[in-house]
C-alpha cells in the first residue's frame, strides 16, 4: 500500500475526470479535468504528475470559468463541507500560469493570505495561496492538441489527424499560439504543419476547421502566396508562422477528438 502522499513512482490515484458540454465550448475543444482529490503532492509533485500523465495543473480565465460551469451541485456541496482545497497552476511572485496563458482576471478570496508562492482553488471556489511545500489535492487538465513526431506532407498530415484524431491544429487567439509553440519544443522538424491553407481560387487564408483567419502571427506578411500552400509554425525561435509548400515534410500538431463522453 502507498503511503498518503508519498511522492515516488506517481501510479494513477482516484481521480475524477469532467468534460466541458458542447453548449461551453468554442470551435471543437474539449477541456478534461482531472480532480485527484484523495491524493495529496506539493506543488512542484502536483505539477509533474500533470505534466506526466495529462497536461498540466488547470491554468487560466477560461479553463476555470469552464471547470466551475462543469462542477455539478453535489462537488461543490462536498467541497464546501469538505473544505477541501485544490492546488492550481498559478505561482509565485509574478502570479503567473503555469501554461503561460495570458489575462489579468484574478479571483482572490478577501479573507485568504496571498503571500506565499503557490495558489489553491478555495471551498468556496476562490483563490488563496499557500507554501509549496505542502500536500494539498489538485486539478489536471488535459489539452486538445497532440505534437505527431512524424515528418509527412501537410495533405498527409491533414489525412492523419482525421483519420486517428480529429482535425490539424487551429489557432485563433494569443493563448492558443502559447499552447501550441510549447508543444513545438519537442518537436523533431524546424517547423510543424498546422491547420492554415491557402486557397488559390479564391486569393485567401482559412483554417480546415472552418474558421476565419482573425488572429496572425506570420513571420512575413508581405510574402507571396501561391498556390499549394499551407501554414507551417517554425518549432524555434518566436515561433513564427510561415507559407510552405504543401509537398515539404514536417511534424505536425493535431486537434483530438471533439466528441464528449
Amino acid at each position: 500500500m502507498r503511503a498518503h502522499g508519498e511522492e515516488t513512482n506517481h501510479p494513477d490515484p482516484p481521480a475524477g475526470t469532467l468534460y466541458v458540454p458542447s453548449s461551453l465550448r468554442s470551435e471543437a475543444i474539449t477541456w478534461k479535468f482531472h480532480l485527484i482529490e484523495n491524493w495529496t503532492l506539493n506543488w512542484t509533485n502536483a505539477q509533474r504528475y500533470c505534466r506526466e500523465n495529462h497536461t498540466i495543473l488547470i491554468s487560466g480565465r477560461q479553463q476555470l470559468d469552464q471547470l466551475n460551469k462543469t462542477w455539478t451541485g453535489d462537488m461543490k456541496e462536498k467541497q464546501r463541507y469538505n473544505k477541501i482545497c485544490f492546488f492550481i497552476g498559478l505561482f509565485r511572485d509574478t502570479r503567473a500560469w503555469s501554461d503561460k496563458s495570458s489575462g489579468s482576471f484574478r479571483y482572490w478570496d478577501p479573507q485568504s493570505y496571498r503571500d506565499k508562492s503557490c495558489a489553491f482553488l478555495t471551498n468556496k471556489g476562490m483563490w488563496s495561496t499557500d507554501k509549496c511545500d505542502h500536500h494539498n489535492p489538485f486539478i489536471c487538465y488535459e489539452d486538445h492538441v497532440i505534437l505527431i513526431k512524424e515528418n509527412r506532407t501537410w495533405e498527409e498530415a491533414l489525412y492523419y489527424c482525421r483519420h486517428h484524431h480529429h482535425d490539424l491544429v487551429t489557432i485563433t487567439n494569443m493563448d492558443e499560439q502559447r499552447l501550441i509553440q510549447e508543444k513545438t519544443k519537442n518537436a523533431s522538424s524546424p517547423f510543424v504543419w498546422t491547420g492554415l491553407r491557402y486557397t488559390c481560387t479564391l486569393g485567401f487564408w482559412f483554417w480546415v476547421s472552418d474558421e476565419v483567419v482573425h488572429y496572425k502571427n506570420w513571420n512575413s506578411p508581405g510574402q507571396v502566396n501561391e498556390c499549394d500552400m499551407s501554414g507551417a509554425m517554425e518549432t524555434g525561435g518566436e515561433h513564427k508562422w510561415f507559407k510552405k509548400h504543401d509537398e515539404e515534410k514536417f511534424n505536425f500538431i493535431c486537434s483530438k477528438g471533439k466528441s464528449v463522453h
